[in-house]
């Protein structure tokens, strides 16, 4: 089964640290999403822009924008599972260049 929803991350918010348990595709239709995934990979999305989030892949998104990154999201739903499931930050200290907390944790999803 497939779910759509619109999320809105406002401006200097986060979604926090999460995963999905099935693959979720999108595109961004507004603003910029930066999103940190737990290898620390950053990854840039901008409006028109499609995204893959693949399952168990814990990941944080970011509005470092002035105006709303508003996504449209496909997420593939397994059973009664839910569609995002708060995750611990990793420890991403280690790796260079890298300036996340590993206290962030899931505001919303």
């Amino acid at each position: 089964m497939a779910v759509i929803r619109t999320i809105t991350i406002p401006p200097g918010e986060n979604t926090g640290w999460h995963y999905h348990p099935a693959k979720v595709q999108a595109v961004v239709l507004s603003g910029t999403l930066t999103r940190v995934l737990e290898d620390g990979v950053v990854e840039i999305t901008r409006p028109g822009q499609p995204l893959i989030e693949l399952p168990q892949q814990v990941h944080i998104g970011y509005n470092h924008g002035s105006e709303p990154v508003v996504i449209l999201a496909n997420y593939q739903v397994v059973g009664d599972s839910p569609l995002a499931v708060p995750a611990a930050a990793p420890d991403l200290s280690a790796l260079p260049g890298c300036r996340l907390s590993s206290a962030q944790r899931l505001s919303s999803a």
